[in-house]
């Protein structure tokens, strides 16, 4: 695996966190250190759903990448609620598990990532969404000739 990949939107966005909802430590521990090891992006961190909703507002994150399986809130219960708020809403998602549900995540425009993970997938796949993301917001913001 390269040292160090840098996705174009690193060098754009005005933020460059990266918020990790995973309830199992271990797997919270290994996806922080492959991000903080190959990409420019911070990571945070939180096992629960609840406390994800009070991070986001703190730390406006540029990418979620998001446990499907959790207590309390499931992954697709946190995306909606990051959707109705003004910090999180149309942040590039990830949702990740053994299981998942296909069709309405894409419906959604929520990327997959099925467990177990590798880590060059791991990061192509934050690569792929966050500079799917900056294509797009770029494009919006360009005038019509």
């Amino acid at each position: 695996m390269p040292e160090q990949v840098i996705p174009p939107a690193a060098h754009t966005f005005c933020c460059s966190s990266i918020l990790i909802v995973e309830d199992d430590e271990n797997v919270g521990e290994y996806l922080q250190q492959a991000i903080d090891e190959y990409t420019p992006y911070q990571t945070t961190v939180v096992h629960d759903g609840f406390d994800a909703i009070e991070r986001a507002r703190q730390i406006q994150p540029c990418l979620l990448l998001l446990d499907y399986k959790l207590p309390r809130l499931n992954g697709l219960e946190i995306y909606d609620r990051f959707q109705s708020m003004e910090e999180t809403r149309g942040v590039p998602t990830i949702i990740m598990s053994t299981s998942l549900p296909v069709e309405e995540l894409q419906r959604r425009g929520i990327y997959q990532l099925r467990k177990p993970m590798h880590t060059g997938n791991v990061i192509r796949m934050i690569t792929h969404a966050l500079a799917t993301y900056e294509e797009r917001r770029l494009s919006e913001n360009q005038p019509s000739i």
